[in-house]
């Protein structure tokens, strides 16, 4: 049996699709630093506390001295002399401000970083100036005063809500197709008569074919979780995390075996598996309770559903187990 596992890890690294996919997901955890860096210098540029400079033309009830008509705004606009023009409109007493950008993406980012803190400064002097409190909001953390830039809840998200749920799927899927090939294998290429021959019976070898891609799915799950580690991304719980990763990935093995052993066919198996995970996607990392959230919930060290996370950890490995014993390889 053990030598079955072996066999099918050897064959697995000989699969170009399947080595190409473990290094893309080596790769990302190992620089997700980078990733997370380049994301957030991109869409939320005050993050490092950069802003740079823009030009910009305000048109309407002025609070500067230089003001534009809206007709002449537009034309520097056009002509690229101004970066965003600024529509000032005033609505029962309360004025509105429309801010025209440039197309690309980078551009617009800067100029509305810059707006925004330009708006926030004269925020402040009419505040000062009419005597209404500013609101102060200070944060502490062991009895230190800690300055938070304002885009640090944009990287927490993107972390613990995209990053993290999506490796754990992407690792389970891996190995889930892992488990198709290598039953597929089997049985098209007439070896599995020649592995019934054996004093190996049929569980023992279904056991095989499920046994070495989440050994596979361990591995890797260890492996994503270290590099966030090394790359100085906090897990606050990194047992429960790599647990639920694991059951997440016992799923969707068990998922893989059945189909492969019930249709016997590759491309079929393939394909209705690719339907199945691509629809349940969108619920495992939307939902509160869903498992993929509750991987990246466990490594931000919030709390998770203790009972959905018992409950769908008993499926998971009940399933794994009575899967060769639901469809038997024949």
């Amino acid at each position: 049996m053990f030598e079955l596992v072996k066999k099918d890890i050897r064959l697995m690294f000989r699969e170009r699709t399947f080595v190409s996919i473990v290094f893309l997901i080596v790769f990302v955890a190992g620089i997700s630093s980078v990733i997370t860096f380049g994301l957030i210098m991109l869409y939320n540029p005050d993050y490092l506390g950069y802003y740079g400079s823009s030009k910009v033309a305000v048109v309407g009830e002025c609070f500067i001295e230089s003001c534009y008509d809206e007709k002449t705004a537009m034309e520097l606009f056009k002509g690229g002399k101004v970066d965003a023009v600024l529509i000032v409109t005033d609505l029962n007493g309360i004025k509105y401000v429309d801010i025209l950008v440039p197309d690309d993406e980078i551009k617009a980012a800067q100029v509305l970083s810059y707006v925004k803190k330009l708006l926030t400064e004269y925020e402040e002097k009419l505040r000062d100036a009419y005597g209404v409190p500013n609101l102060d909001v200070r944060v502490f953390s062991g009895g230190r005063e800690k300055d938070l830039p304002s885009g640090s809840s944009t990287v927490f998200k993107f972390i613990y809500l995209i990053l993290i749920p999506l490796l754990s799927i992407t690792t389970a899927v891996v190995a889930a197709g892992m488990t198709i090939d290598s039953i597929c294998e089997e049985i098209q290429s007439g070896s599995l008569e020649v592995l019934l021959s054996t004093p190996l019976s049929p569980f023992k070898i279904s056991m095989a074919k499920v046994a070495s891609p989440m050994l596979f799915s361990s591995t890797v799950t260890a492996l994503w979780l270290l590099l966030l580690a090394a790359n100085r991304v906090d897990i606050a719980n990194p047992l429960l995390t790599f647990a639920l990763s694991v059951f997440i990935a016992a799923f969707f093995v068990a998922l893989g075996y059945i189909m492969a052993a019930k249709f016997r066919d590759r491309e079929r198996a393939q394909l209705l598996f690719s339907i199945l995970a691509a629809g349940s996607l969108p619920l495992m990392v939307t939902k509160y309770a869903s498992p993929a959230v509750m991987v990246g919930r466990a490594a931000a060290g919030a709390e998770i559903e203790p009972a959905v996370a018992a409950a769908f950890s008993v499926l998971a490995f009940l399933l794994l187990a009575v899967s060769p014993l639901l469809v038997k390889i024949k």
